[in-house]
């Protein structure tokens, strides 16, 4: 399983190693200019923080770097000169490994920063330990976030060293070439295991196949962010309805589409009438009303529909 894939969220691995390797050789080379330039004596308000402590002053490794550093300083200088630019030579091929993806060349840069992880750990923890007696809570509280949040780059930078080892393994091994090419910058099509099929030319990834139904190469795509996005088609289960509502008749309107033949006649309306009788007859009005509503109640739901 790779460590990581991406590097602060927006860069590649490989690009994050090249700008771990460039924060390096700033930070050792300004390192190795301040003791070129100042010498011993810009770790004095070091020494002195030491001395005057009383849990720290007596511990055998405090006398020891500090009186290698008082009694030897020009050896002290050539060691920690020595170690600087074997930390700048370290950076260098790193980025020279992450351009040309050379896993090993990437490998000297992850020990030095693991090993300057640990230092800087250490040393931010017996400074926070001593200081808590002399500067008041608030500003150690400041210091301490501080350290902490340099510490967590520090241990970021030594992770993104050893992610670039493990993504160049895997873009070398013979799985993925079997699969993707041997150009791990231009990656092709996913070749079949069918003898027949292996022999045909890989054809280059085209993004703009969308009926493409290799599950595996889709995934693979979705997190780089290649493959498009778009929605599955929809498929409606619901009866079909008519395009209009089907329109609300008044209640004499529904009287009127009731024929005689549905729902009989009261007798206790037309009396002893006949239905041919109440057109001319004495009924003759609600008759030939009813045929009126009749008669525009059907022209209404034609013109409706």
């Amino acid at each position: 399983m790779i460590l990581m894939e991406s590097y602060m969220c927006y860069c590649s691995v490989r690009l994050g190693v090249i700008i771990v390797s460039v924060l390096t050789i700033i930070r050792s080379l300004s390192q190795s200019l301040t003791l070129f330039i100042v010498g011993v004596k810009v770790l004095d308000p070091l020494v002195d923080l030491f001395e005057h402590d009383e849990e720290y002053k007596d511990r055998k490794w405090v006398r020891k770097y500090i009186t290698w550093s008082e009694d030897s300083p020009e050896s002290f200088s050539a060691v920690v000169q020595i170690m600087s630019f074997a930390h700048i030579g370290a950076a260098i091929l790193s980025i020279w490994g992450a351009v040309k993806l050379r896993k090993w060349f990437v490998v000297p840069l992850g020990v030095f920063e693991f090993f300057y992880f640990i230092n800087i750990t250490f040393l931010h923890i017996v400074l926070m330990i001593m200081l808590k007696k002399q500067i008041n809570l608030g500003l150690l509280i400041i210091l301490t976030l501080m350290g902490c949040f340099y510490i967590l780059f520090v241990g970021y930078n030594a992770c993104t060293c050893v992610a670039m080892f493990q993504i160049i393994t895997l873009v070398k091994s013979e799985r993925y070439r079997e699969l993707y090419g041997d150009d791990p910058f231009h990656p092709l099509a996913m070749r079949s295991s069918h003898p027949e099929d292996s022999e045909k030319p890989a054809q280059v990834l085209r993004m703009y196949d969308m009926h493409d139904t290799n599950i595996d190469e889709q995934k693979r795509l979705s997190k780089l962010g290649l493959w498009p996005r778009h929605h599955p088609p929809v498929v409606s289960v619901l009866p079909a309805r008519a395009p209009y509502p089907q329109p609300q008749l008044k209640w004499w309107q529904q009287q009127a589409l009731n024929t005689a033949d549905d729902h009989p006649h009261e007798p206790s309306v037309y009396g002893n009438w006949q239905m041919r009788e109440l057109l001319n007859g004495v009924g003759g009005d609600v008759q030939r009303k009813s045929d009126l509503n009749r008669r525009y109640a059907e022209s209404q739901m034609y013109r409706w529909y």
